[in-house]
């Protein structure tokens, strides 16, 4: 591969595992086909070489570098960027599922809006044997993305595509303190750039995991995550200190809102939304009524009453995308339980022979 692609793909593999084929071949499957897909295995034991080798062969694009010892996932993200030739990086996580028209709806909005700086998508959430299990909000336009930054993540990591480049020409990378939350910690960064969006379009699906590392190493996730709120928080009220009580309940919200805690919650969302300019509120109704559904959701197993009122602030806020939302969820879960029962009964009427044994998903 002589010429310079318009995107590349960048991902990292640490013993992939019985996901990182199928996520590769989500990638090999875009409709858009002008990218080289960059990856780097950072010490697999597992077998994962192996397959991506494999890969390799029988396709140009990928480009595949390999680490004789585990660096973490941050050293080995920014060891890609440097191996990145295209303007613009798309990512893509070893476990998660790319929509085949990702890569070209992503391509489009960018030669639309050739001023963005950094373009994520929506997205599902998929469990460990590929069900669907809900959904991702992410706030669409600009100003409800940088009214986000303070609250939680407003990207989905392995949705994003971003210039490799700052506007000055420096090249970009992920700050090696940061372990885990290091693609918040970035994106606070590019917004600085220049403007920022998100598709509406769920183009990937975010596979939850135990063994993910905002699970597996969840004191430093947390640790991560109050200094990248914090600083956000400065930048977004300067004239609004950060107390303790409030860094308590934006961590409440990040990590499954607590039901107590809701109505301080609220009263410190409300105020922070006063201290917002009135020209951005205007264009900051979406992001809040997710903001909203995602409370909603977390409060839902253990105060109803609380989880309706988060409902009831979403519809206040932004009616049209809380209704096409919550049809949307309302949808998922009646295919989940159609899917459900079709198993059942496709099972009833196998000869115990043909039955699936114990650990198979007759899904797949």
């Amino acid at each position: 591969m002589n010429s310079t692609p318009r995107i590349s793909v960048l991902m990292t593999v640490f013993n992939g595992g019985r996901f990182l084929a199928e996520s590769v071949d989500s990638i090999l499957a875009q409709s858009f086909a002008d990218f080289e897909f960059v990856i780097v295995d950072d010490g697999s034991t597992d077998g994962s070489v192996d397959l991506l080798e494999a890969y390799a062969r029988r396709d140009p694009r990928i480009r595949l570098f390999r680490n004789s010892a585990n660096s973490g996932q941050t050293a080995c993200l920014n060891q890609g960027l440097d191996k990145c030739r295209a303007e613009w990086v798309a990512r893509q996580d070893a476990d998660d599922l790319s929509d085949p028209r990702r890569l070209a709806a992503q391509w489009r909005a960018i030669r639309k809006n050739p001023s963005l700086i950094l373009l994520g998508v929506n997205g599902w959430v998929i469990s460990e044997s590929s069900r669907s299990v809900g959904m991702i909000h992410a706030p669409v336009a600009d100003a409800g993305i940088r009214w986000s930054l303070p609250f939680r993540n407003p990207f989905i990591h392995t949705g994003v595509i971003f210039r490799r480049l700052h506007p000055g020409g420096s090249p970009v990378q992920y700050d090696p303190k940061f372990t885990i939350c290091q693609d918040w910690e970035l994106w606070s960064r590019l917004c600085e750039d220049g403007p920022v969006a998100n598709l509406p379009n769920r183009l990937v699906a975010y596979r939850h995991s135990k063994n993910s590392l905002s699970n597996n190493f969840s004191e430093r996730t947390r640790m991560e995550n109050c200094m990248i709120a914090g600083d956000n928080w400065r930048k977004n009220f300067p004239a609004s200190d950060l107390t303790g009580k409030d860094a308590d309940l934006l961590r409440s919200f990040r990590e499954g809102m607590d039901p107590y805690l809701w109505p301080a919650f609220r009263s410190l969302y409300a105020s922070a939304r006063t201290g917002w300019c009135a020209s951005k509120r205007a264009r900051n109704r979406q992001s809040e009524a997710v903001h909203m559904i995602q409370a909603a959701g977390a409060l839902a197993g253990t105060s109803p009453h609380a989880a309706a009122s988060a409902i009831l602030q979403a519809f206040a806020t932004d009616p049209a995308w809380t209704a096409k939302t919550l049809s949307q969820a309302v949808t998922g879960k009646m295919l989940c339980l159609m899917v459900r029962m079709s198993d059942y009964w496709g099972r009833q009427k196998m000869r115990p022979s043909q039955r699936p044994g114990p650990g198979t998903d007759p899904g797949r």
